[in-house]
C-alpha cells in the first residue's frame, strides 16, 4: 500500500485510515508484540469460519490482496480506484477515499511494494446485524516504497518509520459470506511490536 508522511495533517488521516498511505509518507517504529485480547463470547450462530486459524489464513488473504491492488493502483493499466475502494467499508473506506483524492489533486503517487508480516489474531466476533469482524494485529512494512510529485521527486519525509504496528479490523458483507473488507486500520497505541 502507501508508505509514510509528508504534511503531518494528511499523514496522519492516511494512517488511520488505511495506514498504508501514510506509512509511505512517514510513521513509526517496532518492539514487543502484543497480548491479544480475550476473545469475545462464543456466538450463538456457527462461524462461518471453521477455526481461529481459518479466520486469520482469510483476514491474512484479503490485507495481502488489498496490498497488492494499493501498489497496482499507481502503475499505469492498473486496477482503477474504485477497485482499490471496494476493498475497504465504513471509515476505512471513508478515509481512503479522502485520501487518494488528495494525493490525485497533488500529482502524488505511490511506487515501490508495501508488505506486512507478524499478523496475529486478536478477536473473531459477530456484530448485532450478523457480519463477522475479525481484528488483527500486523506490521506493515514500506521500507521498498515511496511517494513521489508529479515531478518525480519524492515527497516522503526521510525520518518517517518504514514498519508501522497496526491494529486492522475486517468485516464480512454478511453472516453467510467469508469475503471481508478492511473496516478500520488504525496505528497500535501500545508498545511497538514490529
Amino acid at each position: 500500500m502507501g508508505i509514510v508522511g509528508v504534511e503531518r495533517r494528511g499523514v496522519k488521516r492516511m494512517v488511520t485510515a488505511a495506514c498504508v498511505g501514510g506509512l509511505l509518507l512517514g510513521a513509526v517504529g517496532c518492539t514487543a508484540a502484543p497480548t491479544p485480547a480475550p476473545r469475545s463470547a462464543t456466538p450463538t450462530v456457527a462461524s462461518i469460519f471453521a477455526s481461529d486459524e481459518e479466520a486469520l489464513a482469510a483476514a491474512t488473504e484479503a490485507y495481502a490482496n488489498y496490498l497488492r491492488v494499493y501498489d497496482a493502483l499507481w502503475t499505469e493499466g492498473g486496477p482503477s480506484v474504485d477497485d482499490y475502494l471496494s476493498l475497504s467499508t465504513g471509515a476505512a473506506h471513508e478515509g481512503e477515499a479522502a485520501s487518494i483524492a488528495d494525493w490525485q489533486s497533488k500529482g502524488w503517487k505511490a511506487v515501490g511494494v508495501t508488505t506486512f508480516d507478524s499478523i496475529q489474531l486478536q478477536s473473531v466476533s459477530q456484530s448485532d446485524s450478523g457480519n463477522w469482524q475479525i481484528r488483527t494485529y500486523l506490521c506493515a512494512d514500506a521500507s521498498d516504497g515511496d511517494v513521489l510529485d508529479s515531478a518525480g521527486l519524492s515527497v516522503a519525509e526521510r525520518d518517517r518509520p518504514l514498519r508501522l504496528p497496526l491494529e486492522v479490523e475486517f468485516v464480512t458483507a454478511s453472516a453467510t459470506s467469508p469475503a471481508l473488507k478492511i473496516s478500520e486500520s488504525k496505528v497500535w497505541s501500545g508498545t511497538n511490536f514490529c
